[in-house]
């Protein structure tokens, strides 16, 4: 009882200094890329990704305990062993300082219309650029040279995930091991996906853990890639973002989509039937239980702030491309 005390005192400890404005930043940019520079770099060696065994291992030792010792206390210090594991890989990041500060560029609010603007921007983008796929392994290569131009630091591999079709059901394009410090992808997804998902994941590697910073920060390190179909990733999955945005709005989004050619079309058409083979049923539950996730660890507004990257392309393009909008 006394080392799970122990273990519960200190994961509250370190949530309440992660609150502290000064020690967040601390962690973020001393103490977490130690995670990746030794765990990082160790699993980075297996071509295959761990972290799926490891959970798989994780519900095993679960099941080992309650059959073999019938002890609550063994079970709970079981389970705060993996919480205090999670605080320290991944956790204290959540309250690290906002992107923009990293970054050097001001947070501002966009009307309607200079959301047209932008998606204009987008699309016109999206019709000069090559729609034709990379292979995965080429990807996953290219994943990290367009990483370390936006955040500068050493990224493993992206892996695909061995139960992608799990991944397909529950409606997921990428996870983040805090247990193995992976970055994994769904490799059955449309192909435009997978650039802009490995990116995405490898942002969560340097502790960008809010989900509209790692879609802020592929967006940027896809669209300064020099493969066009980087380029293609980011700007198809913005596309979607922001007329999903306009339609809410009321804006009538059927001129964008008649500029686009019938490449981009067909890849969008086979997009939506990958992610509805499942129905929506397991999608729904996995959608709820990553809400209440990223609840719990203070992203107030939940799987909702994956839209947010949008205000963030709008905030960053005000400062540094402001011709967009005028």
């Amino acid at each position: 009882m006394k080392k799970n005390l122990i273990l519960l005192i200190a994961i509250i400890l370190l949530n309440a200094l992660a609150t502290l404005d000064v020690f967040a930043v601390f962690y973020a940019r001393c103490i977490s890329p130690l995670f990746v520079q030794t765990i990082g770099r160790l699993t980075g060696l297996f071509p295959i990704s761990l972290f799926e065994w490891v959970v798989v291992f994780m519900g095993i030792g679960v099941i080992f305990i309650i059959i073999k010792y019938r002890s609550w206390t063994l079970f709970f210090r079981y389970l705060l062993v993996i919480c205090l594991i999670f605080t320290l890989t991944t956790g204290m990041n959540y309250h690290r300082q906002p992107i923009e500060k990293d970054l050097k560029f001001t947070k501002v609010n966009y009307t309607t219309e200079e959301l047209k603007q932008l998606c204009q921007y987008v699309t016109n983008q999206l019709y000069i650029l090559d729609t034709e796929a990379m292979d995965q392994k080429a990807m996953a290569k290219q994943s990290r040279i367009a990483m370390n131009q936006v955040i500068p630091g050493y990224y493993p591999i992206p892996k695909p995930m061995l139960f992608s079709k799990l991944m397909t059901a529950c409606g997921l394009s990428g996870i983040f091991s805090p247990f193995t410090i992976e970055a994994n992808y769904n490799k059955d997804m449309t192909a435009f996906n997978i650039p802009f998902t490995m990116c995405h994941e490898l942002s969560h590697l340097q502790g960008y853990m809010s989900e509209d910073e790692a879609n802020f920060l592929a967006y940027l390190a896809c669209t300064q890639s020099d493969q066009a179909y980087f380029r293609y990733s980011a700007y198809l999955t913005a596309f979607i973002y922001m007329t999903n945005e306009l339609y809410d709005l009321g804006v009538d989004i059927e001129p964008y989509y008649a500029q686009l050619s019938a490449p981009i079309i067909n890849d969008l058409k086979e997009d939506h039937a990958f992610w509805n083979q499942y129905g929506d049923t397991i999608s729904t539950i996995a959608n709820t239980v990553n809400d209440t996730y990223l609840k719990m660890n203070s992203i107030e507004d939940g799987v909702v702030s994956y839209q947010r990257f949008v205000g963030l392309i709008y905030s960053y393009y005000k400062q540094n491309n402001a011709s967009i909008f005028s």
